[in-house]
């Protein structure tokens, strides 16, 4: 096992890049270039990296205690998460003093007292104004100077950097308008720095701002295929085809919309199972503006004493979300009906809505409400 164990470090420590974001460490040498490598992915946001790696500089020497302070930057300062807890559990004696101030502003960010954080950034960036992580930690939010100052001051550590200032050009927040052809050119020099999958994911959205969703969904789906199983960078790509196929999807969901609505009227219970969900229950709001209810296949075997004569949907149109999870379909009914043995003919005229959302078997509705419109009717109460 211990051959094994060494044979994987010596691969890792192949592979690894020249960047160096902690001056003094009390890591030995091969750990200390896995660390480096460890803290590279963590500011580029590929935190599974970066906690592999520091796992992997622990198991080259157990003393390099930084490497734990990788791992408890990566998790959650809420109530629920561990950050606090891996923290206390940090050997502090084992750190350097560069090291010593990175773990006090980790430890800053369990309290929630902004003001004491940039108190203890100025006295660490006053002690250690050449480090790269110090420097680089305290660049917050869309601070557009702060990065381009950043990679200007630590050219080789700046990958991260320039993958943020792609942001601030393709959103025409680092100029006076988008500017696309500077973001891309951040990112290509964000790449020529560091080989992974966030760049990437980045280089694809700033192409769906662009409204190229073919490129987004090629570029993202580069970014997946750098850890398949579990991807963070899944979703997006979802997305960005689901955008691509916008048309197709809209088309479908408008036919899907007239064939429950016929399944229903048809009492045909198959047919309408295809577009529910067993894990979310359709919940109606009938024209008769009765109650609310859930819509179950009892919902078929219900007596009625209304017969359709005629019942058509028209003008339907289909809104999705940003993240194209979710459609809201609006549209009108037309159509007439009598009641029991009543030759009358009533018209019938409403105005609806319905809820989709997209499954892993593909659009199903949750909700749809209906109300009468245009001095029509709806169904009767009963």
């Amino acid at each position: 096992m211990k051959r094994i164990i060494t044979i994987c470090l010596f691969l890792i420590s192949f592979n690894i890049s020249s960047q160096k974001w902690i001056n003094d460490s009390n890591c030995d040498a091969q750990s200390y270039e896995i660390l480096n490598e460890a803290l590279n992915h963590l500011s580029n946001l590929e935190q599974l990296t970066a906690v592999g790696m520091a796992k992997a500089a622990k198991i080259s020497d157990s003393g390099c205690e930084c490497a734990n302070l990788v791992i408890a930057s990566t998790a959650a300062t809420t109530q629920w998460g561990s950050r606090k807890a891996k923290l206390d559990n940090i050997n502090v004696q084992l750190l350097s003093d560069e090291e010593k101030a990175w773990y006090d502003l980790l430890v800053e960010t369990t309290k929630g007292d902004e003001n004491n954080w940039d108190s203890v950034y100025a006295s660490a960036l006053e002690k250690f104004p050449n480090s790269p992580l110090i420097n680089w930690v305290g660049i917050r939010g869309f601070n557009w100077d702060g990065y381009m100052d950043y990679s200007k001051k630590f050219p080789n550590n700046a990958s991260s950097a320039y993958n943020m200032i792609a942001y601030g050009y393709a959103r025409g927040e680092y100029g006076d308008e988008p500017d696309f052809e500077s973001a891309y050119e951040a990112i290509k020099k964000s790449q020529e720095l560091h080989k992974g999958p966030n760049s990437i994911d980045s280089s694809a959205e700033i192409a769906s701002l662009e409204g190229d969703y073919e490129k987004a969904l090629t570029n993202q789906l580069k970014a997946v295929d750098y850890a398949f199983f579990s991807s963070p960078y899944w979703d997006r790509a979802v997305t960005y085809g689901r955008t691509l196929n916008k048309k197709a999807i809209t088309e479908n969901l408008q036919q899907a919309q007239k064939n429950i609505q016929k399944a229903i009227l048809d009492r045909n219970i198959e047919e309408f199972k295809k577009y529910v969900s067993p894990e979310m229950p359709l919940i109606s709001g009938d024209s008769n503006l009765q109650e609310f209810y859930e819509f179950t296949d009892a919902s078929f075997a219900r007596q009625t004493n209304i017969n359709w004569d005629s019942f058509d949907l028209r003008d339907i149109e289909v809104n999705f979300s940003p993240d194209m999870t979710m459609a809201i379909l609006t549209f009108y009914a037309d159509g007439s009906y009598t009641q029991g043995d009543s030759e009358d003919s009533i018209a019938y005229s409403t105005r609806a809505s319905s809820v989709w959302v997209a499954t892993n078997n593909g659009w199903k509705t949750v909700h749809t409400n209906w109300a009468p419109y245009g001095g029509g009717s709806g169904i009767p109460k009963n």
